[in-house]
């Protein structure tokens, strides 16, 4: 005869990708050695976030290896030793297992509803490119496929760091990204499953990081099934640790996925960060474009001051300012980017962009490096960044009105 121990009815998470969701206090910071590599001269651990104490969040960490040596008797899944036997709860030093980002997702969405518990299945799987993570991939097989037809409430995805190093890998990413959100959301049966990605965050350490951040902002439209789909921009996060590859400020992006989630469970706009997507000559004048944004992203556009310091919070991450919005460059025919000037037009939702000595501008982008750097920011009225982006000018003629 089967014996229940204890039954809890909530909302389960899938926290999937690599390193920077799998970050957590254990394998990365307790060991000396471990420590020393994660923070460098960047931060110490006096400045790593306090972990959660909440006995209504639970949850398993899948192991990290390809073969299901250890399995759990319900899921079949490789677990680490210290979960094989049952799920942990996020108390104590429990907590120093579970990734600093889901745990801080768990405890927002337990700010709001406490009597709803949380659980969460970590699968994330450090240093790993996102073909492993795609069906017929090791980790798909071994990490994901187990999981056919649980019910949760959402996937909250954090990758992309070693698809950043090459170029022929990065420039790979969309369409496989794309397809790896369908696939999860199948295993799950349930198109429209809430699907929430951090874009990458500032570091200079990989070649291709703009390009990835492009792909992931482009996987917004250009995945199967849009709806409940969601990209937390990250550029302003790192609280001035961007020389690490795991920066602080996992509260602060978990609050913004935590939000965006609410707001689909609810019905409500879901707050998204500005998404351009279109350049185009202003009425025919081929030396000043304006550049557009996805509906209802790009409303009330305003330049503000990030806060890079330590004890920046999810409530107080930027600052108002006069001075104009930085980091915008626009090429001409030659192809060569140099610095231009961004003016926030009258209707609050769009830019013109123009730049000294182009007079026929092709293409425009925005932050489009590692460590974005020139401030301030470009931000809209939910308080959200910008998306980096590049886009090349369509050519057609706007109307007088436009």
């Amino acid at each position: 005869m089967a014996h229940i121990d204890k039954v809890y009815v909530g909302d389960v998470f899938l926290a999937a990708g690599q390193s920077n969701m799998e970050v957590n206090y254990d394998k990365y910071y307790r060991d000396d050695d471990d420590a020393k590599a994660n923070m460098g001269s960047a931060l110490t651990r006096k400045d790593l976030p306090q972990t959660i104490s909440d006995r209504q969040v639970h949850f398993i960490v899948t192991a990290a290896r390809t073969t299901n040596e250890t399995v759990s008797t319900d899921m079949d899944l490789p677990l680490r030793e210290y979960c094989t036997d049952h799920w942990l709860t996020a108390t104590g030093d429990d907590s120093d297992y579970l990734g600093y980002l889901p745990q801080f997702f768990a405890q927002h969405l337990r700010e709001e509803s406490p009597n709803i518990p949380i659980g969460i299945i970590q699968t994330a799987w450090g240093g790993t490119d996102i073909k492993p993570h795609m069906q017929g991939g090791a980790i798909f097989e071994h990490h994901i496929q187990p999981l056919t037809g649980l019910h949760i409430g959402g996937i909250l995805w954090y990758q992309g760091e070693d698809d950043a190093q090459t170029n022929d890998r990065a420039l790979a990413y969309l369409s496989r990204f794309a397809a790896l959100i369908g696939q999860y959301r199948a295993v799950f049966d349930e198109k429209d499953l809430p699907f929430l990605y951090v874009q990458l965050a500032r570091n200079s350490g990989a070649p291709y990081t703009p390009v990835i951040r492009q792909a992931q902002a482009d996987a917004l439209s250009m995945a199967e099934e849009t709806k409940h789909l969601a990209m937390t921009v990250s550029i302003d996060t790192d609280k001035g640790t961007s020389a690490v590859i795991h920066p602080l400020g996992k509260d602060i992006l978990a609050k913004r996925m935590a939000d965006q989630w609410q707001a689909m469970r609810q019905g409500k706009t879901v707050p998204e960060s500005p998404i351009a997507v279109e350049a185009v000559a202003k009425n025919g004048d081929k030396s000043r474009i304006l550049v557009s944004f996805k509906t209802g992203t790009g409303d009330g556009l305003a330049a503000r001051d990030p806060d890079f310091s330590k004890n920046a919070t999810a409530g107080s991450l930027s600052s108002a300012t006069d001075e104009s919005v930085q980091g915008f460059e626009a090429a001409g025919s030659d192809g060569k980017f140099v610095e231009a000037k961004a003016v926030i037009n009258a209707d609050g939702r769009s830019l013109t962009i123009s730049a000294d000595g182009i007079d026929d501008i092709r293409q425009v982008r925005y932050q489009w490096t590692g460590t974005p750097t020139q401030r301030p920011f470009l931000y809209n009225d939910s308080g959200l960044p910008a998306s980096p982006f590049t886009l090349s000018v369509e050519r057609h003629l706007l109307g007088p009105d436009d």
